[in-house]
């Protein structure tokens, strides 16, 4: 079986790959955009992982990554991941996340048709919703408030296309909020994690400054979340969106308060204006029944463990830097 995974090099990339080696006689293929991470590398030392550089938004570079891969399978994972770098720029998230599926599908309705293709969108697409309105499922109302969330709701619309146009087996994941080891900092558990371990290490003022810490979510380890992924692309209908989320809400506050509790040291949180968005969905709720029923698909690492390890990961890092 070929496997391509876009994005191959991105946060939730590299914990796919954990979860496809366990998988017997896969070749996996990936594309990667701009530098590969050192931790990348370090997983995927002697692996049968292929990556491939590819610029996505550039339709030959897209071609020519399918016609070396030829999958069976394709993993989506490709594109602007962060809401904070989307508000300043949404011409850039437009074109990498629309564009770069555009120029994907387009080559594999030529060279690949029959591979089945599982497009990651985000429960984003379902932005502001009241508290009696949760937990949300894949019929509730779709109200994208920020350039992410609308370029997400454009890649389910367009793959839907190229699944009703081409008879492409497009199916779509959903998931919500979903963090854990070697997340890039400018997400909010990494950023408070990457604070916290910074000042442990004394390299800042034992001071952390944070955002909108009212705001309530959904968060999911990314680890059960690659194994939601390979459930749903292997079992999913084609055609058909699923949410992957934990039915669980918890504040930034609470999120907050459980990292500080793994702290070594004593630590003064500080609202920053500037990290507070003009525009932030107030909570969000995921039902991942649907996925359940199809798959027995269920979260099972605590969110505790969670942020531990994450905070581990930081100080690691951060020892590494140092020289320590």
């Amino acid at each position: 079986m070929r496997i391509l995974v876009t994005g191959i090099t991105g946060f939730v990339g590299g914990h796919l790959i954990e979860c496809l080696h366990a998988i017997p006689n896969v070749e996996i293929y990936g594309s990667a955009f701009g530098a590969t991470p050192e931790y990348f590398d370090q997983l995927n030392t002697n692996s049968n992982v292929t990556v491939i550089g590819c610029d996505l938004t550039k339709s030959d570079a897209a071609k020519r990554l399918v016609e070396i891969a030829k999958p069976d399978l394709v993993f989506h994972l490709a594109g602007i991941a962060s809401i904070a770098d989307t508000l300043e720029n949404a011409e850039y998230v437009i074109t990498n996340n629309i564009i770069g599926q555009l120029n994907l599908l387009d080559a594999l309705k030529s060279i690949s048709p029959k591979a089945k293709v599982l497009i990651i969108s985000s429960g984003e697409v379902y932005g502001s919703a009241s508290e009696d309105e949760l937990p949300l499922s894949e019929k509730s109302d779709l109200r994208p408030n920020n350039p992410y969330s609308v370029s997400k709701l454009g890649q389910e619309f367009l793959g839907y296309q190229f699944y009703a146009a081409y008879n492409i087996p497009v199916v779509f994941a959903r998931p919500f909020n979903h963090t854990g080891p070697r997340q890039h900092g400018n997400f909010v558990v990494p950023s408070f994690a990457k604070q916290i371990a910074e000042i442990e290490a004394g390299l800042r003022k034992p001071i952390m400054r944070v955002g909108n810490l009212q705001a309530k979510r959904d968060f999911l380890d990314v680890r059960d979340v690659v194994k939601a992924y390979w459930l749903t692309l292997n079992k999913g209908i084609p055609g058909q969106r699923y949410n992957v989320a934990s039915g669980k809400m918890q504040s930034i506050a609470q999120i907050l308060n459980l990292l500080l509790r793994h702290s070594k040291a004593s630590i003064e949180v500080r609202i920053d204006p500037k990290l507070v968005r003009g525009i932030d969905t107030p909570c969000l709720l995921g039902d991942a029944g649907k996925l359940r029923e199809l798959t027995g698909w269920q979260p099972e690492i605590p969110l505790d463990k969670t942020l531990a390890d994450t905070l581990d990961y930081w100080r690691h890092f951060i020892k590494l830097r140092k020289g320590n």
